[in-house]
């Protein structure tokens, strides 16, 4: 087996960037490196929308090539989504999209699996959840309240069969389930249980069960990393300082990741968020990943000009201009830190009092993706 292996990406983020792990994929697809270690790339995702047109399905740069929603069939493996689709009763979408690195002009053309899951036979649908709990020792029937846990449970098994299908999981090349954060993991488990050697990786860009604690705790990580760095002394894991953390689903599925081939993390702190987990994760195979993304060059007149334009922004808007400019590009969620901005600029602010000196915080935010060209410029 000396061909490049495939690697199957499972992420809310299949069909456009909306936070970090887009922004990761972008990086990561047009890279010469990662473009040279891998045969074929594949995104999987839940299709979250059946509405609109059929050119949004697979979102910028997309072209679907067989979608049941839309009575397209451009692709030869149509007779393979059908007998899925009438096994599982869901529908499927399939394509691609292209990423381009507009330094570099490297392109990758990833396929896209979209599943639309919201009338899957109930049957698969229990059976896979008591695999699930003899196997790994999930307790689907807590957690069936929450649509951000059934949809990716849902889409695991007609996700395996759809790899399949399309030539994913051949004997001869070696494929690759990654999960990105917990979403991706009921696939990947799906693939420890399937007879296919498939290897699987869960992909850390946070340790989601970590969020909820530090968000609803009034001391947030300023609370927390003091606790866990202590804790981690005395071999105390989450569930001996925090309580019983199981009615959390997101605990259940990132805990299980500890069954997955290699755990990549994008962070020192995340490292230790997962050892924080279990005992399990103590000799887990963690890789410390940090995140890459395009870096691309600018000179110095090139920051000033950027500065003395958010400088001229903030004067039309507050009618002076300020000394410094301070900005924060996030999603407006607590785990964020905005609370955080606020505290240092309120020192910080005393200090330019003194000196006469005057600062903006700019925050950007999006909960949405990216509009298009054309509904900008018409």
């Amino acid at each position: 087996m000396n061909q490049k292996p495939t690697v199957v990406h499972v992420t809310h983020e299949a069909t456009g960037k909306i936070g970090g792990i887009g922004a990761v994929l972008d990086g990561m697809f047009t890279s010469r490196a990662y473009d040279q270690a891998v045969g074929r790339t594949i995104l999987v995702s839940p299709l979250f929308s059946s509405e609109g047109d059929i050119s949004h399905r697979l979102g910028p740069g997309g072209e679907v090539l067989y979608s049941s929603l839309d009575g397209l069939v451009r692709s030869s493996y149509m007779s393979g989504f059908r007998r899925i689709e009438n096994m599982f009763n869901v529908n499927i979408v399939y394509g691609r999209r292209k990423f381009v690195d507009p330094m570099t002009g490297v392109q990758s053309h990833p396929e896209v699996l979209l599943v639309d899951i919201t009338r899957m036979e109930q049957r698969y649908i229990n059976e896979f959840k008591g695999a699930l709990f003899r196997e790994f020792g999930i307790r689907s029937n807590l957690y069936e309240q929450y649509w951000e846990y059934e949809q990716y449970v849902r889409l695991a098994i007609p996700a395996i069969a759809a790899l399949k299908t399309i030539g994913a999981a051949e004997r001869d090349r070696q494929t690759i389930l990654v999960s990105h954060e917990f979403m991706g993991m009921p696939a990947a488990l799906a693939g420890i249980l399937d007879p296919f050697d498939f290897k699987t990786v869960f992909y850390a860009h946070e340790v989601a069960p970590m969020r909820g604690i530090v968000e609803n705790h009034p001391g947030h990580d300023t609370m927390f990393y003091n606790v866990m760095h202590k804790a981690a002394q005395n071999d105390f894991y989450v569930n001996d300082i925090f309580g019983d953390q199981t009615h959390n689903f997101k605990y259940a599925l990132v805990e299980a990741a500890r069954h997955c081939d290699n755990v990549l993390a994008v962070g020192d702190c995340v490292v230790q968020e997962l050892q924080f987990l279990s005992p399990e994760f103590k000799i887990a195979d963690i890789d410390l990943t940090y995140n890459g993304i395009p870096a691309y060059q600018i000179s110095l007149a090139e920051r000033y000009e950027s500065r003395n334009r958010l400088r001229q922004y903030c004067e039309n808007l507050l009618g002076w201009k300020p000394d410094f400019v301070f900005t924060h590009v996030t999603r407006l969620v607590l785990s964020k830190g905005l609370w955080r901005d606020l505290r240092v600029l309120e020192h910080m602010d005393r200090e330019f009092a003194a000196l006469n000196k005057t600062g903006v915080l700019l925050v950007l935010s999006t909960e949405t993706h990216k509009r298009r060209d054309r509904d900008i410029y018409e």
